[in-house]
């Protein structure tokens, strides 16, 4: 998001020219003071500040990274809040060991449920999944697991604790993972993910990077996945 500010400075209030260009993404604020000494003599002095974010296009499936290390940093991200009126509240990231034997996704509440094999809820938890109802509708089972993978055709674009449980309509693999991110020279730089809000993957299921490693250290091979449109 950019704002512009115009206000005026010079000799008297009528003749005060300043521009401000504040760029809210880089909390950058560049300000340049343009004063006129006689209305037929303008200087005007103009510099833009501009940030390019790659933003990823890749839709094939995943492939397993083997023998990586895995941290336990959490890439920062959009979610949403722990209390709402409307929907049900958050649980924080979990780490409680347990045995998850059903988990239910409604995507017109961009929350996922986890179940005990008693259906006692044990986590609501925010997630952000497919664009354009790229997640499959209907009742799966979970079939495997990594704990680091990749998308096949960029290497560089990863992603962390992927419980597999269905196939999307392109062929690739569907499941719960973290938040992906690109491997750069800088750094590790997380995708945009509104969890909690709105969906953003190509079908999987995005989540907190502590609450993807407690589903897949918790839910077993075989465990049920239901996805509902919605509960209405």
């Amino acid at each position: 998001m950019r704002s512009v500010v115009v206000e005026h400075t010079g000799r008297s209030p009528r003749n005060r020219h300043r521009i401000v260009i504040a760029h809210t993404r880089v909390a950058n604020t560049v300000s340049l003071a343009l004063t006129m000494k006689h209305p037929a003599r303008i200087v005007v002095g103009l510099l833009f500040a501009s940030l390019v974010v790659p933003v990823s296009h890749a839709r094939a499936t995943d492939s397993t990274i083997p023998g990586t290390t895995v941290p336990d940093t959490v890439p920062t991200t959009t979610e949403a809040p722990t209390t709402t009126t409307s929907l049900p509240a958050v649980s924080p990231p979990q780490r409680k060991r347990v045995n998850i034997a059903f988990a239910r996704v409604v995507l017109d509440e961009q929350r996922a449920y986890f179940y005990n094999k008693n259906r006692r809820l044990i986590a609501t938890l925010p997630v952000s999944t497919g664009v354009d109802d790229q997640t499959p509708v209907g009742v799966f089972k979970v079939f495997s697991k990594s704990a680091q993978t990749f998308y096949t055709p960029n290497p560089r674009e990863r992603m962390r604790f992927m419980t597999r449980f269905t196939v999307g309509r392109e062929g690739g693999n569907i499941g719960f993972h973290g938040i992906p991110y690109t491997v750069t020279k800088s750094g590790e730089v997380p995708f945009y993910t509104p969890l909690g809000i709105a969906p953003s993957s190509h079908g999987c299921i995005r989540m907190r990077v502590a609450d993807a490693k407690w589903v897949f250290q918790n839910m077993p091979l075989g465990a049920t996945v239901s996805v509902l449109r919605t509960r209405r």
